[in-house]
């Protein structure tokens, strides 16, 4: 027999009762109700509340009721919200969700959220199960995920803990260094500097720096040039590649964090090409060192500073910098021989590199932010960060052949991009985006390994899962 709301519990106003019932799994879910930005809905054992604001978690959010406490309170006036089962007390601990519930809370959720998002919901639970699998199988320390479509948010989640030395739980606010998904938002700062006039993509980097005007291919002499900021961007400036094997020294330049980037980029200009400039692709981190000190040179700022008034602060990125504050002890770390990985970015003393296309820290909610950017052409509601003009350029491909635009990976359909995607590896730390402009669907996924050897397994299985969340649903 269905329970009843009672009116003693003013959470709970007759307000959008929907009276049919929604099978879910082996539970029959009955009389599910928004009041007060929340969603009520219960089962045949439980009765559960989710609060649905903007600034709230679906899953940090919610208070289980069973059937026991429920009839035991039907004769209680709950006028006090401390005393109040339905409302969330930040010193109160929720019994975990199961697999089954966490499927089924997910698709109630997707459900309400309209049914162009119902056809999601099974792709969106299977994420979710996907990384906590990995986490309980001990593959993922800590991650963060977050799933979007346009300005609605799906699901916000964390996973594990900070480290092996640090068992506090992962939070909204846990900063992940995040390899080369760095990659899009120096891009876009690049953009952002490029619309101003301060930048011009194609003007050769000699220009801005000096030390780059006679450049030595290998095996075939000199070239008639340096390499444009397009090319950077695109992968096509003939600069080393840490794909196709780097020497000591070449690791050294974008790898040993105690270098200033000037000093980083210096030694990057005495190695020789690998290709002549605008022909082939070679993914470079190095490349992008080299982006990061034009900018460097053309605005008398540091990148860190460019990066945060161009983006940071303008996006509201509270979370997101090249060099988290030392002090912060909110940091998520991977490891290595059940140790902190020492290659991580932020445990170098002292800690002077931004890696530009490498090592930038944030949130997976900082990120959504990013993606709502990149989802709205350029635009966060009000806030333009890129032109029309320059999102263009921003998310087409540049060179035929390799499917790169500048800091994207592309997909298109008749020579239109449909999807922007990346993904970053650093030491053991992981992350992927991927943005479908069509649709608006996007996610964030950032993790740390507990071994760099498990990094293929939960690469490809992240990776099928994000797929089937953001491919189009026509």
């Amino acid at each position: 027999m269905p329970l009843k709301y009672q009116k003693p519990i003013p959470q709970f106003p007759n307000s959008h009762l929907r009276q049919s019932e929604q099978s879910v799994g082996n539970f029959v879910w009955s009389h599910p109700a928004f009041a007060e930005k929340r969603l009520f809905a219960r089962h045949d054992k439980e009765l559960i509340c989710i609060d649905l604001a903007e600034s709230s978690s679906f899953y940090n959010r919610w208070s289980f009721l069973n059937s026991l406490e429920y009839r035991q309170m039907k004769t209680k006036n709950y006028g006090e919200a401390e005393h109040n089962p339905f409302v969330h007390q930040p010193d109160r601990n929720p019994t975990p969700l199961s697999p089954i519930m966490r499927t089924a809370f997910t698709i109630i959720i997707l459900f309400f959220s309209g049914p162009i998002l119902l056809c999601k919901a099974s792709e969106v639970a299977d994420l979710e199960s996907t990384i906590a699998d990995l986490v309980a199988n001990e593959q993922i320390l800590g991650a963060q995920l977050f799933i979007g479509k346009n300005d609605k948010i799906l699901l916000e989640r964390n996973f594990g803990v900070r480290s092996a030395d640090d068992s506090s739980p992962i939070d909204f606010d846990t900063q992940f260094c995040i390899g080369s998904c760095s990659k899009p938002f120096a891009s876009a700062v690049t953009l952002a500097l490029t619309q101003e006039k301060h930048l011009n993509l194609d003007t050769p980097i000699s220009v801005a720096l000096p030390e780059f005007k006679f450049l030595e291919i290998k095996d075939h002499g000199s070239t008639d040039r340096s390499p444009t900021l397009r090319e950077l961007l695109s992968h096509r400036g003939g600069i080393y590649s840490q794909k196709v094997g780097m020497n000591r020294r070449q690791t050294k330049w974008i790898r040993d964090f105690k270098l200033t980037l000037e000093d980083a980029v210096s030694g990057i200009a005495k190695e020789s090409l690998i290709s002549v400039p605008g022909t082939d692709f070679a993914y470079s981190g190095a490349g992008y060192c080299i982006i990061g000190r034009v900018a460097e040179a053309a605005m008398e700022q540091s990148f860190e500073d460019i990066f945060q008034t161009k983006i940071g602060q303008p996006l509201n990125l509270h979370r997101t910098t090249f060099f988290p504050n030392p002090s912060d002890p909110n940091i998520a770390t991977g490891s290595s021989n059940e140790e902190l990985h020492p290659a991580t970015p932020h445990l170098s003393e002292p800690f002077n590199l931004p890696l530009i296309g490498g090592s930038l820290y944030s949130t997976a909610r900082d990120s959504s932010r990013f993606a709502r950017m990149v989802i709205g052409k350029g635009c966060l509601g009000e806030v333009e960060i890129l032109s029309k003009t320059a999102f263009k350029d921003y998310s087409r491909l540049h060179f035929e052949g390799k499917s790169y635009g500048l800091g994207w990976s592309l997909k298109t359909q008749n020579r239109k991009t449909v999807e922007l995607s990346h993904t970053g590896a650093l030491a053991a730390s992981r992350a992927a985006f991927r943005i479908n402009l069509k649709s608006g669907m996007y996610v964030v996924a950032l993790y740390t390994l507990t071994e760099p050897s498990v990094s293929a397994d939960t690469g490809q299985r992240l990776a099928k899962a994000i797929s089937a969340v953001t491919s189009s649903e026509d």
